[in-house]
């Protein structure tokens, strides 16, 4: 074959083809029977490309090199030289062995030894069982009808609840939580204060609450409502920093409901993204056909523990990978008890931060796991016996901690089981 021999339309230059991606039943199509020396399959090739590019697509392992949001972050990690000069004070520092072979050997027979006890306490009769082959199969589940009890219950409770004004409930909360008033400071760290400053928190939060401005929440006849007023207010003690120290004070009161204690301990939190279309035009939105169609929005990703506090949060740009903001997110907590397991969707699962999360003392679980309980059944983490905000050393291994104890539901059934 020479360099000026054109090769049909039906086949391909085998030189220009990359062999290590035809695999499986490709393989048959691709070097079909009966093609030219050194060449293959066009149509085959291409469309096996196109499997390849659309699974790992899916799987988003495609990135742009060059590009400061699109790339791999992997390729950001330390190598070679650069790894070397400090492989062995980074290794130090998380007590990490130098090899880790007998590290991950003790995690496959951890995991191995795990696996196989949940599968011998597996009736063949149930909805899970492990097959020859180790693999785990779940049936699907089976809707079970409210009864009649519930919806009666669910209807009397609905009458019992008051209706009231998002201000109002704002100033009630605001007497029940000391400290949170005190929280908004001035921007000049002056402690003058001016009068009923309470008031006009809760007027300029209500009005960015519900986006409506400050019209709806002016009332000229009060002084701490005034426009002015409230403009004030806005300017120099309504920010991010006062917000942070009056959440603070908010989770420290919900930590205390004895309904919350019976929730759970606060050391599960889960991690999960919430998307908004944004009307005007700000720096954070994005587009996203999926969600927001011909619109732009953002995702504001929150952090929930399981007594319903919300413990962190940052808003993310249109709607990337959320594992790529959940270490942001978990060490941006002010207050609270610092969760050992975190929770997010399968989704955003990411093999990185699982290692990262691992080594700064968190566990990190797949959206299986339930982070409020079934109704009838305890909570998923013990209570703490004190309300202050305790952080486990980043390098002390999860495995050497006591594990709490808490409540699982399996059906109708309730049983004590590691909550970790």
């Amino acid at each position: 074959m020479t360099a000026k021999t054109k090769l049909p339309a039906t086949w391909l230059d085998a030189r220009k083809v990359d062999h290590d991606l035809i695999g499986g039943a490709w393989k048959r199509l691709v070097y079909r029977e009966g093609r030219p020396s050194e060449t293959v399959d066009r149509a085959a090739y291409t469309l096996c490309l196109l499997e390849q590019f659309h699974r790992h697509l899916k799987q988003r392992n495609i990135f742009a090199p060059h590009s400061s949001r699109w790339r791999d972050p992997r390729a950001q990690l330390l190598s070679g030289s650069a790894w070397e000069r400090t492989r062995e004070a980074g290794m130090n520092a998380l007590y990490l062995p130098t090899d880790p072979a007998t590290l991950l050997g003790e995690y496959a027979a951890a995991v191995d030894t795990a696996y196989r006890q949940v599968a011998a306490r597996l009736d063949g009769d149930g909805p899970a069982g492990v097959d020859e082959d180790g693999k785990l199969h779940l049936a699907a589940l089976e809707a079970v009808p409210y009864p009649p009890s519930l919806t009666d219950l669910r209807r009397r409770v609905e009458a019992m609840m008051p209706e009231v004004d998002l201000p109002e409930m704002v100033l009630e909360v605001m007497l029940w939580v000391s400290g949170f008033t005190e929280a908004f400071v001035h921007a000049s760290g002056n402690d003058a204060r001016v009068a009923d400053l309470g008031l006009s928190v809760a007027a300029v939060l209500c009005g960015h609450a519900m986006n409506v401005g400050f019209k709806p929440v002016t009332s000229p006849g009060v002084p701490a409502l005034t426009r002015d007023r409230l403009h004030h207010v806005d300017q120099h003690y309504v920010r991010l920093e006062t917000m942070s120290a009056a959440n603070v004070a908010l989770i420290e009161a919900q930590a205390r409901v004895p309904l919350a204690r019976t929730w759970g301990g606060g050391l599960l939190a889960s991690v999960d993204g919430i998307r908004f279309v944004t009307p005007i035009r700000t720096i954070h939105s994005r587009p996203s056909p999926r969600f927001f169609g011909r619109r732009r929005g953002i995702t504001w990703l929150n952090m929930l523990n399981d007594q319903a506090a919300g413990l962190a949060a940052k808003v993310v740009s249109g709607t990337p990978r959320d594992s790529l903001h959940i270490v942001d997110v978990l060490q941006s907590q002010r207050g609270g008890w610092v969760p050992d397991s975190v929770i997010t969707d399968t989704g955003s699962y990411s093999d990185i931060v699982f290692g990262l999360l691992h080594l700064t003392g968190y566990q990190y679980r797949g959206r299986s796991w339930r982070i409020f309980p079934i109704s009838g059944c305890g909570g998923s983490t013990p209570a703490p016996t004190t309300g202050h905000w305790i952080k486990p050393p980043a390098a002390e291994s999860t495995s050497t901690r006591s594990p709490p104890t808490g409540k699982t539901c399996a059906g109708s059934r309730c049983r004590s089981t590691p909550a970790r």
